[in-house]
């Protein structure tokens, strides 16, 4: 079966779920890449690694992520099974240790390369941020 947006969105809510609800570290995020050292690709700012994600995500509590769901599914090719998924995903959580429990609220773009391993699981192969936008009473956060 070709990869399609329910894995997709399936991939975005076990992946998020761990960063942002289970606070998984560096070494647990990278179960979700195919290659070591992975990174992740803000077109607007400095390239993130797992650890400073983790780091970034130490800094809030209370964290969301909804997937918005028309999710653009490109197959790029069928041996390795990839496709590259565009798509966005709302975050907000509250800023951890703010006098008034600041929330950030954000519209996160995403484009990945996926692929489907040979035990079937999905992995990124390419994770990008395209955007991050912030709504205009969101807290802020430095990246």
């Amino acid at each position: 079966m070709p990869i399609g947006q329910e894995e997709i969105i399936e991939l975005s809510h076990q992946f998020h779920n761990l960063v942002m609800v289970k606070k998984g570290n560096a070494e647990q995020q990278s179960e979700f890449f195919l290659y070591p050292e992975p990174r992740i690709f803000l077109l607007h700012g400095e390239d993130v690694s797992l650890q400073k994600n983790h780091e970034i995500h130490q800094k809030l509590i209370d964290e969301i992520h909804i997937p918005q769901k028309s999710w653009l599914i490109t197959p790029l090719c069928n041996d390795p099974e990839r496709v590259r998924a565009v798509g966005c995903v709302y975050w907000e959580g509250r800023v951890r240790h703010s006098k008034n429990r600041e929330k950030i609220k954000c519209f996160v773009g995403e484009d990945w390369i996926v692929q489907r391993t040979s035990d079937g699981q999905l992995k990124f192969v390419l994770y990008i941020n395209a955007y991050h936008h912030f709504l205009p009473d969101s807290a802020k956060i430095s990246f």
